[in-house]
């Protein structure tokens, strides 16, 4: 009969025990985010779930060589972690850089946009500051109105957003072109799924 894993760990001696801790470490340092999710027992539609996105949100994450420090972030802590960034030095110091905080507190204004064949894709630009524009990938009416939801557009606002863009090619977002009432962060950006202009959008 199989033994369960902490009976054995257990019946281990301290030493023994500090080793396989030390191990396991080792391990889930290496470790791709994937597989990190699942040495977690969590799944992509757990992780969904968390963090108020869709599915295929966090399948990209997890194929992504490169994201943004904020996306990593909320990933890390939907799973019960702290994301640190650690700078290591050949002398063999090492720094935790924990200030990245100035950039992701800008603010960001977004607008939508009818695309062709029935899809919608948000757009966000700085406001008021340099910065990195930023774009969802094109949407079905479902998908959109579930991204507006992240983004906590009330239900309201987003029938009149619909409307608006059935008679202009695009409609900004919390705002009016005389005084803006509403801007975005980026990690409530990142949460909804934005990505760099640059990136691909599938």
């Amino acid at each position: 009969m199989a033994k369960n894993y902490k009976e054995l760990q257990a019946r281990m001696d301290p030493a023994s025990r500090a080793e396989n801790n030390r191990r396991v470490r080792e391990e889930l340092e290496r470790m791709a985010l994937e597989e990190l999710r699942s040495a977690k027992q969590l799944t992509q539609t757990d992780m969904a779930e968390m963090l108020n996105v869709p599915q295929s949100s966090i399948s990209r994450i997890e194929q992504r060589a490169d994201m943004y420090l904020s996306t990593l972030r909320n990933y890390v802590h939907a799973m019960g972690g702290v994301l640190q960034i650690q700078a290591v030095f050949p002398d063999g110091g090492a720094v935790v850089i924990s200030r990245f905080g100035d950039y992701e507190d800008q603010p960001y204004l977004v607008s939508a946009r009818a695309e062709s064949e029935g899809t919608y894709r948000l757009l966000a630009r700085p406001f008021r500051h340099q910065g990195e524009a930023l774009s969802t990938r094109a949407f079905k009416a479902a998908g959109f109105i579930k991204v507006l939801k992240v983004l906590h557009v009330p239900e309201a606002q987003i029938a009149a957003i619909r409307e608006d863009l059935r008679n202009a090619g695009e409609v900004l977002i919390g705002g009016s072109v005389s005084g803006v009432d509403r801007v975005f962060s980026v990690p409530d950006l990142v949460s909804a799924g934005f990505e760099a202009t640059g990136a691909d959008h599938d």
